[in-house]
């Protein structure tokens, strides 16, 4: 006898089935309903709200919005003080996300080893990540007085370099200092976590056939921190290319405009000067820039690390 064909060759109604199947996807939309409604509402509408800005002419001394077009985009492309501004970020990025990573991972990998305290040192670590980087970067530019603050009165007289923060070939080094100093102690509780889930008994079993201490973390713990490594970069990164505290309060951008990230570029012009077309197109920058960033380094190392975390 021929099967139904309103049952299914399983013997289940195919109407049962199309309702489970129903059901499931409802399910699923209920669980990632929040997700997408805080996606919708702090990401894509502020996007799309700096889109909408940046192609109107909004006078804050009165008077309806105008319809610029994309004149706003071609002033501000074509400035100086943009293409300086990415400049100064990049490079910012350039100097702690490496030093971020590579100090973060040496301090767990430390701290790991340790048979005592290892509590008392991860708190110590994130200490400066927890505090508040307004304050601290108040603090660190007293630390940069010239000659008379701690930098220069301990390594500026060992090295002969002084007056950090007026130099416009150190000021942004000494403001990526902070940052390394920030970011150092987030990096270091990812490594950490990571390392904890390092299977022990592969450990064991590599000691066992006389692996030393570096052939244990090359062949055993480095491939399982490759997911953690490339979250660790990318958040390090995210954060690097939005630097605004540090800069406002310990520089102002100068000196010449040699520290003036995006971020406080954004500050400058749609705050200070109130061009709130231009703002939104530097906001629109930075955004593109994160993007491309974040998607250079998937492409590049990212999936690569992910797979061998993965083995």
């Amino acid at each position: 006898m021929t099967l139904s064909l309103h049952q299914s060759a399983g013997g289940a109604p195919a109407g049962a089935l199309h309702t489970a199947s129903f059901r499931k996807r409802v399910g699923a939309y209920v669980l990632c309903g929040p997700f997408l409604l805080f996606l919708g509402v702090f990401s894509v509408l502020p996007a799309a709200s700096a889109l909408v800005l940046a192609l109107f002419n909004w006078p804050l001394a009165g008077g309806g919005a105008r319809f610029t077009g994309l004149d706003s985009f071609r002033q501000v492309l074509d400035s100086e003080e943009l293409r300086q501004a990415l400049i100064n970020t990049l490079l910012y990025s350039l100097f702690t996300v490496p030093a971020v990573t590579v100090l973060g991972l040496l301090i767990a990998l430390t701290i790991h080893s340790v048979r005592r305290g290892k509590v008392f040192w991860r708190t110590v670590y994130f200490l400066p990540f927890a505090s508040t980087l307004a304050a601290m970067s108040i603090v660190w530019k007293w630390m940069f007085y010239p000659e008379r603050g701690l930098i220069d009165s301990t390594v500026g007289q060992l090295f002969g370099v002084t007056n950090w923060l007026s130099d416009s070939s150190l000021a942004l080094p000494a403001v990526a200092l902070v940052g390394v100093w920030h970011q150092l102690g987030y990096a270091v509780v990812l490594f950490l976590s990571g390392l904890a889930n390092v299977p022990t008994a592969h450990l064991e079993a590599a000691r066992l056939d006389g692996a030393n201490a570096w052939h244990r973390f090359w062949h055993v713990q480095w491939p399982a921190l490759g997911p953690t490594t490339v979250f660790a970069v990318v958040i390090s990164t995210i954060s690097a290319l939005r630097v605004y505290d540090t800069v406002a309060l310990m520089t102002e951008g100068g000196p010449i405009g040699s520290t003036t990230t995006l971020s406080y570029e954004l500050y400058r012009r749609g705050v200070f000067y109130q061009d709130i077309s231009g703002g939104a197109v530097i906001s629109i920058v930075l955004l593109v820039t994160v993007m491309l960033v974040t998607l250079v380094q998937m492409r590049s190392f990212g999936r690569r690390l992910s797979k061998a975390g993965a083995r």
